[in-house]
């Protein structure tokens, strides 16, 4: 018995010696261990008279924001790693309290729990389950951001890193053999070449094609600024354009910041963000048009709300805070959005300069003859987005400018451009857009009006002649969704056409019917007049699904004078996934067939087509060919090679560890469903990865040793352009070890943490481990050598 001011603890040492051959080892510890007899009258953290390196997870209001080592010294003060210490409080407090964090840290390695207090952080250390939990108050919090529509979650724990070295070469190919038509027999194979290899931070990229010969149809350096957001290119360039300025092939340098290729989970569209502060807990009901959008249970603190859901022109947005007294409060605001927005603030920009390369059947064709375009956009206000664009070459030019206004009454955009080319003279093009929504007409409701006018002598600076055939075009579009499962679509065009250019005028209604889940029915009406033609009729559609990856659709077209059938299906996701479509159709005294399906393995995608027309009016089959083709990637990371279904971007190789004994790993297995595994060719392959995006990886190897311990199972990533990665999985600390502790009167060692050190290695990082309420305890990530286990424990 002890009195309630001290508890007597003792500390059990073990030594164990594990000849294991990397298979788990079950074993029971001797049936007495340690001395169950030593007293002390007050409680230590750690009696074993030297450092423990340790970590743990740190804890803020119950939600890990990350782990951290930490140093469990002889006399009990712990030390936390500083550089790792700064980057979790940027998450967790203001940058001022960071700030104050990070003066007192310096260029040291450690800082104590003590000398945080300091600067009003309180971090408490629970021995039990070796976690920290961090107490500050509530003024040196942050802003808190709460995410309508639901941001991508923040990355909790170890991101992996990309292969220092990475390569690829996909290659998409097919080959026809052409029954009846022109040049029959087979024909030569036409491959598609597209590669990319990365290293240090740069990427050279290209692409190519072969048939009979080889032809280059573009190659580049690339390296992403992700600090400046900003995308560097040397070589054929890949001109992005607004306006009227155009795009042209030219071969140089540019620098651009495009946000869907540089941060494409960044919302760069207003996102509508207000503040509010809560006094007490409350919940907060968010309604964006009437409809409820998200309910949140919130500690007291300031919050930004944003990224709500809108719809485009104007939304009125109601937020509902309801506190635990019953006190409601309500906070109301409109605000007009457009998906072409820019949010206040924000810029997108590109600056190409170089020489024309234009494309030819050789390839491209360098000149002399300089070029250079660009374009600018910003946001003015979450309301306003402006912005420029040009085109220059030594023969003159285009210079434009661009609106768009998320107005009360809609949404209204610009567009206004002046040319001066030699041998074409000055021109003028100009368009307007405008779009709006409207509330309580029916389900949904839109009108979309536009207008544009070019004049006879508008060209971009490297045309050679102008080509205007209208003067002025116009289009009017309104759409209206009712009664749940119908909508109807009406739409007109119109164009005045210049010289000897007819008017056009086309017109359009359309009706659809979501008779069930499974059942559709569309309708359409068309009419167009070209001027020296006129032609109307109408088609009529019904689509019946026959499960969740099949369907089949009618089709009847009075203009076109026939129909169509088509049934396709699919099936399975990943490694053995199947797609198929078959398509019957008759129009204008014209019959064909067509059939395509492919199928994806693991190392490549194969497909297979056919097509056949007759016609009736030859009598005879005019077209017949029958198309195979295929998709592999070779690819290569830090050392490892493996064959691959095509890759487009990034990819990540799972590489089994040797201890695994050649056991298979699965990628992302889900059921029977995985996207990749290793054998032959080389490791398992994910090769869909998304540039700048979060992704998480799963492994699997479900043949490997009993016991075998694969480590987390998952690896977090966000690749970068055109990365590689090689993962290993398993290693050489995966072994198993499980026994009994139990104390000298052979009562077990109950619900107790404990460490287990490498005698051969005293400076890795010990394992933690835990007993259960019989003293049995597993320990994980072991290798076979000599382990001792401490372990403290009451008594």
């Amino acid at each position: 018995m002890t009195d309630s001011g001290s508890i007597q603890t003792s500390l059990l040492a073990v030594t164990i010696a594990l000849f294991l051959t990397g298979q788990a080892a079950a074993k029971a510890l001797p049936g007495s261990v340690g001395d169950d007899s030593a007293t002390r009258t007050q409680v230590r953290l750690n009696p074993t008279g030297r450092d423990i390196p340790m970590g743990g997870p740190l804890i803020d209001n119950g939600f890990v924001i990350g782990e951290i080592d930490y140093v469990l010294r002889a006399d009990d003060s712990i030390w936390l790693d500083g550089p790792q210490l700064i980057a979790l409080m940027q998450r967790a407090l203001s940058a001022e309290a960071t700030a104050k964090i990070a003066a007192i840290v310096s260029t040291r390695a450690e800082v104590s729990l003590a000398e945080l207090v300091q600067a009003g952080v309180r971090i408490a250390y629970d021995p039990a389950t070796f976690q920290l939990e961090l107490n500050v108050d509530t003024a040196m919090r942050p802003r808190n951001a709460i995410s309508v529509t639901g941001l991508p979650p923040q990355m909790i724990g170890a991101v992996a890193e990309p292969a220092g070295f990475s390569a690829y070469v996909t290659a998409l190919g097919n080959l026809d053999y052409v029954h009846e038509g022109t040049d029959t027999g087979l024909g030569s194979p036409n491959v598609l070449l597209d590669s990319a290899i990365r290293y240090g931070g740069v990427v050279l990229e290209g692409e190519a094609s072969w048939q009979d010969s080889f032809t280059r149809q573009g190659t580049r350096l690339i390296y992403d600024d992700r600090a400046r957001m900003a995308r560097f290119t040397f070589g054929d360039l890949q001109v992005v354009s607004r306006g009227f300025s155009g795009a042209s092939p030219m071969a140089g340098l540019s620098l651009a910041r495009v946000y869907s290729d540089i941060d494409p989970q960044r919302n760069i569209q207003p996102r509508g963000q207000r503040s509010f502060t809560l006094e007490r807990a409350s919940t907060v009901e968010t309604y964006v048009n009437g409809s409820l959008v998200q309910q949140t249970r919130l500690n007291p603190g300031t919050y930004d709300i944003q990224d709500f859901p809108f719809a485009q022109g104007s939304n009125d947005v109601q937020l509902v805070i309801r506190d635990d007294s019953g006190r409601t409060d309500t906070i109301d605001f409109t605000i007009n959005f457009d998906r072409n927005l820019l949010a206040a603030g924000l810029t997108e920009f590109g600056l190409y300069a170089g020489t024309q390369s234009p494309f030819s059947t050789n390839g491209r064709d360098y000149t002399d003859d300089p070029i250079a375009s660009g374009f600018y956009r910003m946001g003015v206000s979450d309301e306003l987005t402006a912005g420029g664009n040009f085109q220059l070459t030594l023969d003159g030019g285009v210079l434009g400018g661009e609106l768009v206004w998320a107005s009360p009454l809609g949404t209204l955009g610009f567009d206004l451009a002046g040319s001066q080319v030699s041998g074409i003279g000055s021109g003028y093009a100009f368009n307007f857009g405008y779009e709006r929504n409207f509330e309580g007409i029916g389900d949904s409701s839109s009108l979309i009006a536009t207008y544009q006018t070019v004049s006879r002598d508008f060209a971009t600076a490297d045309a050679t002649a102008a080509r205007n055939p209208y003067a002025h075009e116009m289009g009017l579009t309104w759409s209206l969704g009712f009664l749940n499962d119908h909508y109807i679509s009406v739409d007109g065009f119109y164009s005045r056409g210049r010289d000897d250019t007819p008017d056009r005028v086309t017109a359009r209604a359309i009706h659809g019917w979501r008779a069930s889940s499974r059942l559709s029915f569309t309708t359409e009406a068309t009419y167009q007049d070209r001027g020296s033609e006129e032609d109307y009729g109408i088609r009529a559609t019904v689509t019946l699904r026959f499960g969740a990856r099949s369907s089949g659709t009618a089709e009847v077209d009075t203009r076109r004078k026939g129909g169509r059938l088509t049934y396709q299906t699919s099936s399975g996701r990943g490694v053995g996934s199947f797609n198929g479509q078959a398509t019957a159709d008759y129009f204008d005294s014209v019959g064909s067939f067509n059939g395509n399906a492919s199928v994806l393995l693991n190392r490549a995608e194969l497909g297979a087509a056919h097509l056949t027309s007759y016609s009736q009016d030859q009598d005879r089959i005019v077209d017949q060919r029958t198309s195979l083709r295929f998709g592999t990637s070779f690819a290569f990371a830090d050392g490892a090679m493996a064959l691959s279904h095509p890759i487009y971007d990034s990819f990540a190789m799972l590489k089994p560890h040797k201890s695994m004994e050649g056991a298979k790993v699965y990628v992302s297995p889900t059921g029977d469903d995985y996207l990749g595994n290793s054998g032959m060719f080389g490791p398992g392959v994910a090769a869909e990865l998304s540039s700048y995006t979060q992704q998480l990886i799963t492994y699997d190897a479900p043949d490997a040793p009993i016991g075998y311990d694969l480590g987390a199972g998952a690896a977090q990533m966000v690749p970068p352009y055109r990365s590689g990665y090689l993962i290993e999985v398993g290693s050489a600390y995966s072994v198993t070890y499980t026994g009994t502790l139990l104390k000298g009167d052979g009562t077990p060692v109950a619900l107790a943490a404990g460490l287990a050190f490498e005698l051969d290695k005293p400076d890795r990082p010990p394992v933690r481990m835990f007993t259960n309420r019989s003293g049995r305890f597993a320990v994980t990530g072991l290798k076979p050598g000599r382990w001792r286990i401490e372990i403290e424990t009451g008594s």
